[in-house]
């Protein structure tokens, strides 16, 4: 390294470090997981030593940097999602917890239909929503739990919820009118 790659490194450092930590937080809620990133910019900085001259904007290009690590971050840590199909971790189906909450006078061609009607409208919900929707209604996790696994705000998984429930109320209000005329 020349010692002018090695003064402009150490200028590029001194003013944005802070600027780009910040940049990554605002994206990501750990500090822990924020600081990795970061180092992971710099780390591909130093990789590409070789081409640091041609690179005009060393700033515009360490922000790119940061931002594709980011979304490499989310992609590595995308939720897993859980099947409404298998059975759940202490062995009971949803289709089974949704019977027992169903009423016994229904006929079992209904039954068919409020269930798909509710499966269907659950697999509709955006990804983040229904994740928090079956860990915490299905699953029984609690948001503080879910929380934690996923470095997101307790709001945000509140919020998450509260948007399913609403999403989930609209598209199965023809079928809790069809039951209540019942």
């Amino acid at each position: 390294m020349t010692e002018l790659q090695t003064k402009r490194l150490k200028e590029i450092f001194k003013t944005e470090n802070r600027r780009l930590l910040g940049y990554i937080r605002t994206r990501i809620a750990s500090l822990e997981e924020s600081e990795d990133l970061l180092q992971e910019v710099y780390l591909q900085l130093l990789g590409n030593l070789n081409v640091l001259e041609s690179i005009d904007n060393l700033t515009g290009w360490l922000y790119t940097v940061a931002r594709n690590r980011i979304v490499d971050w989310y992609r590595r840590r995308r939720l897993d999602t859980v099947s409404l199909d298998r059975p759940l971790e202490n062995g009971i189906r949803f289709e089974d917890v949704l019977a027992e909450e169903l009423p016994d006078s229904m006929d079992d061609s209904t039954r068919d239909l409020v269930y798909r009607a509710i499966i269907g409208s659950i697999d509709r919900l955006p990804v983040k929503q229904k994740y928090v929707f079956i860990q915490q209604v299905i699953e029984g996790r609690t948001f503080r739990e879910l929380s934690r696994e996923t470095g997101e705000p307790l709001n945000t998984l509140i919020a998450r919820k509260r948007y399913a429930i609403l999403q989930l109320r609209n598209e199965l209000k023809e079928i809790a009118g069809m039951l209540n005329e019942k």
